[in-house]
């Protein structure tokens, strides 16, 4: 340890112990490493690439799944399940907030790596995930039906807020 060397070396040092422990180590997640040497130097070509990537990589998921839609008849909520089973989190990490007829109001508290490479690099997460995710989200959502709507409200993102808020709309059909 670093007491054990400096006392071995008669050194007197006062070591502080987990100085940005919670940041460093942070960059031993692997989807933020990844999600770092994605955006690192990022135009907006390279963002609409790697968002074509992403829907790509996420309809090929949703084939594979073979996705129930379990809810009988309940729309909005089957796609809310789609966009939790897809990110692997909770519902008490992206709780429903509001429920209207053909909307939901989700506040979206877990885990993200692009929030996490985004504050690491100093990128404004409002262009960021308008650009890299919201429409490979709404090309999952429209696999269950094609009036499905993904949207996110840019007034309420993290790190500017607690939360992302974000949308499920099912749009009247004509």
């Amino acid at each position: 340890t670093c007491d054990e060397m400096f006392t071995r070396a008669g050194i007197s040092v006062q070591v502080t112990r987990d100085v940005k422990k919670r940041e460093c180590g942070l960059l031993y997640n692997r989807h933020i490493r990844e999600n770092i040497k994605l955006l690192r130097n990022a135009d907006p070509g390279r963002l609409e690439a790697f968002a074509e990537r992403l829907k790509n990589k996420r309809l090929k998921w949703f084939k594979a799944q073979q996705f129930q839609n379990k809810d009988d008849g309940d729309l909005l909520m089957s796609a809310y399940r789609l966009f939790l089973t897809k990110l692997g989190i909770t519902p008490e990490e992206a709780p429903i907030v509001d429920r209207q007829k053909n909307k939901l109001i989700i506040h979206s508290k877990n885990f993200c790596p692009t929030l996490e490479a985004c504050k690491i690099l100093g990128l404004d997460t409002r262009e960021v995930c308008k650009k890299l995710s919201e429409e490979p989200t709404q090309a999952l959502l429209r696999q269950l039906h094609p009036g499905l709507v993904f949207k996110r409200n840019y007034g309420s993102l993290r790190p500017y807020t607690p939360y992302c808020e974000e949308m499920i709309i099912m749009e009247d059909e004509q």
